[in-house]
Parts: structure tokens; sequence; C-alpha cells
């Protein structure tokens, strides 16, 4: 073997000859001379140090890399790493490795003729202008590759062949909450105490494509009075049950049950039967174009609830302030959203919540399509003709910013069909009108009643300015239109807890969002719809407005709302002004304790001359998971003053709270809890409230250890549920390894997964549980191991290689040992350079609790 020494004595000589041929061009580079180690009295000349005497060089292996291509995270990938023809280190890349990572190696000539799984030799030859770099103390790749050698869309868009349907699963999401309240006795009422209990399962399960869901709903209230006997009245509801699987090929899907069709050409409506319809889910997300969020103001500890179409879709309390829901799942049911506020003085308000949505628009030559067939299966009357239809839409992009819309309905006795467009109005935002017309055949009449309604949408965002027009909608409808809905419940008596004018004939309604940017300075934002109804002349009209802003860490706000029915002395006009004012505590003091602390200020003023005031504390505590606030409001109606106090604990396996307020007329007590189940092939993890399609993380033997951003740590098996993922889109899923037990370890932290929607997919991490070990390696002449030398774990059953390197004094240091084995120790490539050394350690104690790493020697006998 080649060996390198330097002596001393020759360098006058050298330096001599460097002078001679200072002339001469040289090429330098960095080398780190193994005979320095002899300076410490160890013959490192026997090692070879080959693979480290250069700097930046990257030694051969295998490696586990975060790779970006085009500086998008890829996630980690295990790769080898090989010299190339100039001796240069180089990881290898197959045609198909590059195909999936997004390059078009398909169409590019110059992959042509090349193996799939065979690595390119040269990638800058095959494609001019690419470049790969490697951070070895990163184990960072980066690769970066000219867009016009990239397939098309290739931003946010993934290859079908790795969307994968999951394992068979079982998955439940619960909800429940409880409330007792106590009222007092007042002038003309006697003392009573109502008690409520409110449950909401939604169930499915998988089994390879297929989706099964359904929605369970209980519901108990009994009202105990001095006066009169107890009253408890309960229900239980089965709602949006459903078979469904997506049609890959077609980018499509198809369900059987119950649910709802499109709302963006005809309104959506509430059915039983058989839905076809295309799937932007597929598309890349750059291509996709909503979900209602609920605000609102409670005065006390209240309980809001949520219905749509007869059904409790959700029901939650909430402390006194502004609530806003942003977690009502998407139950795919028709019909506006009406939210009912029960507040813990007996007071009960309700507001009608319409859905609208942007103009229709599409990319050119895009197509969304429905084809749905079934029978009416709305529940705002007790009743409904429940007529069999058939109903088919098609959405389609045309060049210049154009888009073509329409569709048609047909049942028994009733026909309707809508034609419309969208169109782009550049700098002037963008419109979209259509025309419905539908020709009715009402019990006990023989002619048809034929009738239109027209629509403009409009919605525009200024940037300049920072105003956003949301929506503005108007609808206009005739007398003798009756849309599809109409038809069906007409005749029928209004079920329990609904407003009064849900069965009216809308004659017309107009809707307008703004919102105004005022940089360092807040925000403003106007809401307001009018309705009024073929029949009578009664108006609904609702405005809100309000303003939002912050001065160094102070937070305020300013609302205005007004609600009235115009033409029904019977019905009260509310107007109600509120004001509201957080100041974070850590402005006083640096206390710890005080960083997720504030001091809160809330006013409501109506126009009934009641003025509520409250102020208290409110924050979090351990990662945010706890939250708390204690409040003292006071008044000046009847109840004068009143206490509250609220807890609330989010963990990764579910959430809790509770509630609890003091008045001199009544007392009120809430509970309430919400998490999820999966029951998967590998046994039953809980988890926070499941997404759509949600993964399970299964890292045997690394209990408590944080997944993705720590909100969510895995059980004392290993388990744990990620419980949002995107559908048919590139999710990374990692574990922080900075939190991983003492004696765990893992090949690789970070794994890619494509869920299909609904599915459940698995997220395996090859964890290595076992001993630190810190080890002194002795020659036979008890003579250190000499430094650099490798350490290999002799196991053959181990996919990927433990190895160390030595360092000084021969120590070494190994995680995830068994009790016992042997280690092949490598410092050259003659015999008389490796040895082997068996260690045990059964009898070898770690020094203390806060540090498991065993210290060891042991002697390294030849081969």
């Amino acid at each position: 073997m080649t060996t390198r020494h330097t002596d001393f004595t020759l360098l006058p000589v050298l330096a001599g000859a460097t002078l001679l041929v200072s002339g001469t061009p040289a090429v330098a580079r960095d080398y780190f001379d193994p005979g320095l180690l002899s300076l410490s009295g160890t013959d490192a000349a026997t090692v070879d140090l080959s693979t480290f005497e250069t700097s930046g060089k990257t030694p051969p292996g295998t490696y586990t890399v975060s790779l970006f291509m085009n500086q998008i995270d890829q996630g980690q990938h295990t790769l080898i790493f090989k010299a190339d023809a100039n001796g240069d280190i180089q990881p290898e890349l197959t045609p198909a490795f590059l195909n999936k990572l997004g390059v078009n190696t398909k169409v590019l000539p110059t992959f042509a003729g090349l193996a799939p799984e065979a690595p390119v030799k040269n990638l800058a030859t095959l494609i001019p202008e690419s470049k790969i770099q490697f951070d070895f103390a990163q184990l960072r790749l980066d690769i970066s590759i000219p867009q016009v050698a990239m397939q098309p869309n290739a931003q946010g868009a993934v290859d079908p062949a790795l969307w994968d349907h999951g394992v068979p699963a079982l998955l439940f999401n619960y909800n429940l909450n409880g409330g007792r309240n106590w009222q007092g006795e007042q002038p003309g009422m006697g003392s009573n105490t109502q008690t409520n209990l409110f449950a909401n399962v939604q169930g499915g399960a998988n089994w390879q494509a297929w989706r099964l869901r359904s929605n369970m709903t209980y519901s108990r209230n009994t009202n105990n009075s001095n006066d009169m006997a107890a009253l408890t009245t309960q229900s239980t509801q089965f709602s949006n049950t459903y078979l469904q699987r997506d049609i890959q090929p077609w980018r499509s899907e198809i369900l059987l049950g119950e649910n709802s069709t499109e709302s963006d050409v005809f309104d959506s409506i509430p059915f039983r039967g058989v839905k076809l319809n295309s799937s932007d889910d597929m598309l890349p997300t750059s291509l996709r174009g909503f979900a209602p969020i609920i605000s609102g103001i409670a005065q006390t500890n209240a309980r809001v609830t949520v219905s749509q179409n007869g059904n409790v879709v959700y029901q939650t309390y909430v402390a006194p302030g502004p609530f806003r829901i942003n977690d009502l799942f998407q139950t795919g049911q028709a019909g506006d959203l009406l939210l009912t506020i029960n507040e813990s003085d007996g007071t009960v308000r309700t507001q009608t919540l319409a859905f609208s949505s942007l103009p229709v628009m599409r990319r050119q030559g895009s197509l969304k399509y429905e084809v749905t067939a079934g029978r009416y299966n709305g529940g705002i009357t007790v009743d409904s003709q429940q007529a069999n239809f058939v109903l088919a839409t098609a959405i389609y992009g045309l060049p210049h910013d154009i888009t073509l819309y329409g569709g048609t309905l047909l049942a028994k006795d009733y026909v309707s069909a809508v034609a419309g467009s969208g169109f782009s109005l550049g700098n002037f935002g963008a419109l979209s009108a259509d025309i419905t017309a539908s020709s009715t055949k009402l019990p006990g009449q023989d002619a048809h009643q034929q009738g239109y309604s027209y629509r403009l949408r409009y919605s525009k965002s200024m940037l300049s300015t920072g105003t956003a027009v949301d929506l503005t909608a108007y609808r206009y409808s005739t007398r003798n239109y009756y849309s599809f809905s109409d038809f069906n419940n007409l005749g029928f008596q209004l079920s329990d807890g609904q407003v009064p004018w849900a069965l009216e004939r809308q004659r017309s309604n107009f809707q307008v969002r703004l919102s105004q940017q005022l940089d360092s300075w807040g925000s403003l934002y106007l809401s307001a719809s009018r309705n009024d109804f073929w029949g009578n002349n009664k108006v609904m009209n609702t405005v809100s407005a309000g303003y939002n802003g912050s001065y160094r860490g102070v937070s305020y706000g300013l609302a205005y709302s007004i609600d009235r029915l115009k033409g029904d002395g019977s019905w009260p006009e509310n107007r109600q002004l509120s004001l509201n004012m957080q100041v974070p505590l850590n402005m006083f003091t640096a206390s710890p304790a005080a960083r997720n602390a504030y001091a809160s200020y809330q006013m409501t003023h109506d126009n009934h001359g009641q003025v509520q005031q409250q102020t208290g504390i409110n924050g979090s505590a351990l990662d945010s998971r706890i939250s708390y606030s204690a409040m003292q409001g006071w008044s000046n109606g009847q109840n004068s003053n009143n206490s509250t106090l609220n807890a609330g604990y989010q963990g990764s396996k579910g959430s809790a709270s509770m509630g609890y307020s003091y008045s001199r007329q009544n007392r009120s007590l809430n509970m309430s809890g919400n998490g999820g189940i999966v029951v998967h092939p590998q046994g039953v993890t809980l988890s926070q409230m499941l997404g759509n399609s949600l993964a399970i993380v299964s890292a045997p033997g690394a209990k408590g250890t944080s997944v993705m951003n720590g909100n969510i740590q895995t059980d004392n098996r290993g388990y744990a549920v990620v419980p949002y993922l995107s559908n048919y889109q590139l999710n990374n899923v990692s574990l922080n390894p900075a939190t991983l037990p003492d004696n765990v370890d893992v090949n690789q932290s970070s794994l890619n997964v494509y869920p299909t929607k609904g599915a459940v997919v698995m997220v395996n991490f090859a964890t290595h549980v076992g001993y630190q070990v810190l080890m002194t390696l002795l020659q036979a002449n008890n003579t250190p191991v000499p430094f650099g030398a490798l350490v290999t774990i002799e196991n053959k059953t181990a996919q990927e290689p433990n190895t160390g390197i030595v360092g000084e004094a021969g120590q070494v240091y190994l995680s995830g040992l068994s009790e016992q084995g042997k280690l092949k120790v490598t410092w050259g490539k003659e015999t008389d350079q490796q040895c082997l050394a068996a260690f045990n350690l059964a009898k070898v104690a770690a020094p203390s609790v806060n540090n498991p790493v065993r210290v060891l020697t042991i002697v390294c006998q030849g081969k």
C-alpha cells in the first residue's frame, strides 16, 4: 500500500524547489496530511484516510438526503453516491427517478434508449444547464433543471401512479357536549333547571377505493320547573349516509346514498340517489378552485348551534365575546345555515347565513360536470313531495377568459333549465350572469306555471388600494318561478326550529361583502343583505360592519350589526354595537407566565338601551395546549353582574373544555369534548378531530415523539394520527428527531404520501431501538485502534448498516445497539488492518437517568 510520510529534514529543500518552479502555473487543492496524526504518537501512517484527505469531498456510500428539485422540497430519499469517470462523488440518478421528480424524460431525445433503472452517467450532458449540488454537512441534495426540460404543469402536479388508496380502516369523529342551567325565580316565572346533552358522531369505513360515511346526531333536553312536571325531549337522526369512490381515469367520483348536488349552476339540492361528477381534487393545487366561516358575538357562556335543512350539524359552547367557527364539517347538504345562539340567561338569537360562491370561471379547455339521479331529500318541512329527478350540469372554459355553463333538471310536473356565462373583466373584476327557467304544475292545477330567475354575481380585489369586493350578488325571480325546493315543500308544514319565512317564495335577493385594508391602521369590513318575498310585503334586512386594528401589540375592534323584518310588527328590530380590546400582559412584565396572557375588555350596547360590559384575563399555556379565561361582567339590566370561568385542553388525542357562569338570577355549567378514533390493521389509535384523508404514523418504540408541528405525539406503541392531509397531493409527514427517546433512532425522519380522497395511509418509519454506547477500542497490544477507522455492526438482518468512525484514543460513539453483538473495525485494506470486537452490555449500566450513554472498553481481535 502506498503511504504518505512527511520528513521534516527535507523542508529547506522543498522550499528551494518551490522557488525554482514558482514561475510555472500550478493547480492547488485542499489536502489533509495524515502524517500530522503522528505528532500525537499514533502510527497514523498505517491508516487509510484517502476518503477524508480532500476538503469538501463526499465519501462514497448510501445516504438519506433531503432532496430539493428547483428549490421545491421533495422530501427525504435514500440514494447511493459513487465516483464518476472524473473521480467526483455523485448520486446515482435513474431516468425513472428523474421522471418521478418531474423531469420530462419521456420526451427529451437525450434519454431515448436509456434503461429506466440504469443510473445516468452525466446529467449535464443529457440536460444542458442542469446542476447537482450536495451539502454533505446538512445531507441536502439540490438538483436544478431548466424549466423547458420539466413536465408540463409539474408545479403541484402528481403522477396518478403515486395515489394511495390506503389501508382498510374504521373512522369515527365524535363531539360530545352537555350543560345545565339553573334559572332563579323572576316576576311571573318560577325557578327552573334546564339540562341538555348533544352528541355528534361521524362514522366511516374504508375498503380499497370505497368510502362509506354516515353522520349521527343525538340530543336530549330536560326542563324541570317548580310549577310543572319535568319535560324531556330527545331525538336521534342519521343523515348524509353514502358510499363513494373515485374513478381516476375520468378524474371523477361516483356517490350512492344521501348527499347534495353542486351549487355552482343550480341551487344545491339534497337528494338520495346516485351522483357522478368531476373532481377538482385530482387537479394540481394551482388549478383548483370554499368552506364557510361563521362568526358572531356571544354575551354570556353561550351554546352555539348550526343547523341545515332541519339537521343539527354543529354545536359547541363559546365564551363571552366574538367567536369564529372555522371547523364546520362539510355535510354536503343543500340549504342555508341557521345559526342559533342560546345565551346562559335564556336569551335566544338566530341568524340565517346564505351560501354564495364567487363567479363561475374555468380555465380554457377545462370541463366540470355533474350527473345526478335521485329523490329530493330536504328537511325543513315535516314532509315533502320527495320528487324523483334527474339533473345534469356542465361548466366549460373557453378562450379569452370566457366560461359557459348550463344545466337541466327534469322531474314529474317540474322542468328547469339554466344557461349563463362568466367573464373576466381584467382590471374591473369578474362577472357572471345566468337565466333559470322553470315550468311547474302545482297540485290541483291543470296548467303549468312558467317563470324565470335572473342572477348577477360580481367580485373584484384591488391590491393597490387594499379594497376587495368579496362578493356582490343580485337575484330576481318572477312571480311564477318556483325553485325545485319550492316545488317539493309547497303545502307542507314547517319543521320545528325553522325561521317563519323559510317557506316564503323569494322575489329578490341582494348581498354584498366588502373589505378594506388600511395597512398599519387595520381593516374595515361591510356585509349586507336584503330579501323580499312574493305574496306578502315582508322585507328582511341584515347589515354588519366593523373595524379591526392593533397598535404596539394591543388589538381592538368595533362592530355594528342590524337585523330586522319589515312588514311584520311582531318581529323586533335588533341593533347592536360592540367594542372589544385585548392587551398582552408581557407589555408590563418579562415573566414567562405573561407571555401568552392577555387582559381583555368588551362592551355591547343594543337598541333597547341595555349596556353590557366585561373584563378579565385570558391566555394559553403549555405550548397552547391549555387555554383559559376568567371574566367579570356587569350591565344596567336585571342581570347586573355575572362571572364566567372557562378552561380548555387541546391534546394529540382530542380536546376538552369546561365553562361556568354565575349571576344573581342564574347559573350555568357546560362541558364538551371531541376527537377521533381510527381502527386500522395495526390496532386502534386515538386522534384529534379527523379530516377527509389522514395518515397513521408507525414508529415502533418511539413513544412520545413529536409529529409534524409538535401538536401531535406518538402513543405508548409509537403510533399517531396526522388528521389532515391534502387529497391527491404530495404530503410530507415528519418526526422531530430531537424528541425521539434516548434508545431510539430512525433511518429517515420524513416520508412522502399521496392519499386519495378519504384514504387512511400508513407512514412506516424504520426505527432502531437499542443502546447508546461510547466505546474505547483497543488492539491486541492494548494500543488504541487508529484514528479514522470505520466501525460497522455485524448484523445481517439490518436493512441499513449502522456505522461509526473512530476518533481520538480509539473512541467511537454508536447508537441502536442490541444487548450483545460484534463489531467489524477497518482502517485499511490489508488483513492486519481489520479486526472484530465482541461486546455485551448486559452488565453495563448507564451513568445516570439524564445520561443514557454507556461507556465500555473492549479489545479488538484480528480476523
